[in-house]
């Protein structure tokens, strides 16, 4: 009975998002058969974090949510502020005396921080901070409440709380994406195929030394997963063994097993398409 091997697979005609798809079909693969009953245990905890860190690639955004969350945080604290200013405003004319005497002196207090929404995001998170401030101790504490306004002093200190948590969101995101867009796109895809090299040609060579069922079910199953990714690429041929394979006399192999570690001459991951 003919030895079974895995057959070649031009990777590097592959578009990203198919590398990835093909890598992680075969590392499933061996989680099924176990990296033990492979002889790849030195290769499959770094196929599959490489694999991983392709994914996030692939599935990355190109552009943040949590902007449009700041964006919509920032508004809601805006209108918070507008709306205190206005009511002062509205008050200066009120035909109750205290009121509007309140509201005169608070809008003295409140001068510092008219036009404030126009200003950048963190500066006007210090305004606010000191708005709330004004409104929340002292006199301005007085005013607020004889002009009604504690609901609107609490709604403002939430917006402004809420905008920061937000705005702490984005920038997680930001330092997540500026990891991700610093990965060297070709130099990760190499690395990939480099050790998925190194697992056929460890299986390939224990399917020649010491075949066992869940090495010959793995190489069937890898075969498909080539055949299946060839037919979406357009270039399916017949199957032929990686050159060099031990033991069967094809495909410019020898007799003689070499060593799995020393590396194949397979794909060699260059010519990784960019995102």
């Amino acid at each position: 009975m003919a030895v079974q091997q895995i057959t070649e697979v031009a990777t590097t005609h592959m578009t990203l998002g198919a590398h990835n798809k093909f890598n992680i079909d075969v590392n499933n693969a061996i989680i099924q058969a176990t990296a033990a009953a492979l002889r790849v245990e030195n290769y499959a905890t770094l196929y599959a974090q490489k694999i991983e860190e392709e994914s996030r690639i692939v599935n990355r955004q190109t552009a943040m949510a949590s902007t449009v969350d700041v964006s919509a945080a920032d508004r809601q604290r805006d209108r918070a502020v507008g709306v205190i200013m206005n009511l002062t405003n509205a008050h200066t004319t009120s035909i109750i005396a205290e009121k509007a005497d309140a509201a005169n002196k608070l809008r003295q207090l409140l001068a510092p921080y008219k036009g404030i929404g126009a200003h950048a995001y963190q500066k006007e998170t210090a305004e606010i901070n000191g708005m709330v401030a004004v409104l929340t101790t002292g006199d301005g504490a007085t005013y607020a409440a004889t002009l009604g306004m504690d609901d609107e002093v609490d709604a403002l200190e939430q917006a402004n709380a809420a905008f920061e948590e937000a705005y702490a969101r984005d920038q997680e995101e930001a330092a997540t994406l500026a990891a991700l867009q610093s990965v060297d796109t070709k130099e990760l895809r190499a690395q990939v195929d480099a050790l998925y090299q190194q697992i056929v040609l460890t299986v390939n060579a224990v399917a020649v030394l010491q075949p066992t069922d869940e090495v010959t079910a793995f190489i069937q199953k890898v075969n498909g997963i080539i055949y299946k990714a060839e037919q979406e690429m357009g270039t399916s041929t017949a199957s032929k063994p990686l050159p060099d394979t031990p033991g069967t006399g094809e495909g410019g192999g020898t007799d003689t097993p070499t060593d799995p570690d020393a590396g194949g001459d397979g794909d060699d991951g260059e010519g990784g398409s960019p995102l």
